[in-house]
């Protein structure tokens, strides 16, 4: 996996990641048609599912998502 400023691997699950972006994400591959990977906010059911075909995809989301300023309270 290349560097990606905003994802690392899990230390506690094997093949899953954490994403920050206002918060922590959690990241997990999925057989969806949106994508192979999905992100969900660990603490807010208000912030969007993120899908994504590649992990530097969601990342880049992950990065607008920050920038759009989106606030929700938790």
């Amino acid at each position: 996996m290349r560097n990606l400023p905003n994802i690392e691997k899990s230390a506690f699950r094997k093949g899953e990641y954490v994403g920050y972006s206002n918060g922590v994400w959690l990241i997990r591959k999925t057989n969806s048609s949106y994508g192979n990977w999905s992100a969900r906010h660990r603490d807010s059911n208000r912030a969007p599912l993120l899908f994504a075909f590649t992990l530097e995809e969601l990342s880049r989301k992950l990065t607008d998502f920050a920038l759009t300023a989106y606030t929700f309270n938790v």
